[in-house]
């Protein structure tokens, strides 16, 4: 079987998905061929340009979103019904590869893309797409939803019932949870992964996104009251630089344990999500995806205001009673400063995260793919 799996690089849920797809096919086909393909970037130097500029405006001013996204939301009125921006290049793409299954992980390459996918390939051809959101509401893309794709796989309920609301008819809808790459699940599911020192103390993660977005600095300096109370694992992306600010720091202020660390793979992140007291992040898709999937509290980095499609998390966090967020950094060492001196606060949050699992349905994930071809 040929699957080609489409992606982008403007946010990290929709790269994580389409990796996690490529690697349980070669599990399940390993006599196919799946291929991943960042095609906004690599199809047309403008679609290139708007992906640089969704991931300046998220590292340095979040706020801009509100107005970037109500832009981009009208991208499809440029492509009705085919592909203008970088169809020459899809099409070379198609005729060379000539998949039998597409996978869309990001609402910017089904609209359009399935229709001109379909006139290239013939009928036969069939199209998934894989929605990475949590929830429905503002916030969500209207261009998730492609009346050509064949099957739409949906995290959650209630993102079904957002795109029924939108016209897409629910015989088409699956809802699977999400696929997390076979390492990240292995290393969920071994319990020797996990550290068992009763007396280390509790473990604050500190994330940012893969091009190492982070305000960390502004949340250690914050964090310095609490010394030998806590320790903390500061994430820093494929930014070197990051890194050597980070240690910089650390250096200066020694009585706080402080650990920075480069882009981490998917087992290395699933035991930080195992072993983490609380980690600190954007209310991006993937790190919500994965903290409750894995049952790690969650705090959300508010800084410079909450995106559009970052609401989408918030809304499901907040349906279960578990959305937590901040909005400077001193908000950070008041909420750790109170679950430190009343561990019960943080232990209930604890159990509603274990309650409220997010679990993928991998016989029907796998199904899904392989009885589509």
């Amino acid at each position: 079987m040929r699957v080609l799996i489409l992606t982008s690089s403007g946010g990290t849920a929709h790269d994580a998905a389409a990796y996690a797809i490529k690697n349980w096919l070669s599990h399940w086909d390993p006599d196919g061929s799946a291929s991943v393909e960042h095609l906004l970037e690599k199809a047309s130097i403008v679609m290139r340009t708007s992906v640089n500029l969704y991931n300046w405006i998220q590292k340095h001013w979040p706020w801009l979103h509100k107005i970037y996204w109500r832009l981009v939301e009208f991208e499809d009125l440029v492509k009705p019904g085919t592909v203008l921006l970088g169809r020459n290049y899809f099409i070379r793409l198609l005729k060379r590869f000539r998949p039998e299954v597409i996978i869309s992980t990001h609402p910017h390459i089904n609209r359009g893309h399935f229709d001109l996918a379909k006139r290239i390939l013939g009928k036969s051809l069939r199209c998934i797409t894989c929605c990475t959101e949590l929830d429905g509401g503002f916030g969500f893309s209207r261009n998730w939803v492609s009346l050509k794709t064949d099957k739409f796989w949906a995290l959650t309920s209630e993102v079904k019932n957002e795109v029924i609301k939108r016209g897409f008819p629910v015989s088409k809808i699956e809802v699977l949870g999400p696929l997390f790459d076979p390492t990240f699940e292995k290393a969920l599911a071994n319990s020797t992964n996990k550290e068992n020192d009763l007396n280390a103390l509790p473990l604050i993660v500190l994330g940012s996104g893969a091009n190492g977005s982070n305000n960390h600095v502004d949340l250690l300096n914050n964090l310095l009251p609490l010394a030998g109370r806590i320790r903390i694992v500061a994430l820093c992306g494929r930014r070197a630089s990051a890194i050597e600010q980070l240690n910089t720091w650390k250096n200066s202020h020694p009585e706080i344990s402080v650990e920075a660390i480069g882009f981490q793979s998917p087992e290395q992140m699933a035991n930080l999500y195992k072993n983490a007291w609380a980690m600190v992040a954007r209310p991006g898709a993937r790190t919500a995806t994965e903290a409750i999937s894995s049952g790690c509290v969650l705090i959300f980095n508010g800084f410079g205001s909450t995106m559009p499609q970052e609401l989408l998390a918030r809304y499901y966090f907040s349906a279960r009673d578990i959305d937590i967020s901040i909005k400077n950094p001193e908000d950070l060492r008041k909420l750790i400063s109170n679950w430190l001196e009343d561990p019960r606060k943080h232990t209930l949050i604890q159990a509603t995260y274990n309650y409220n699992r997010l679990k993928g349905n991998l016989d029907g994930i796998r199904k899904l793919i392989m009885e589509l071809a």
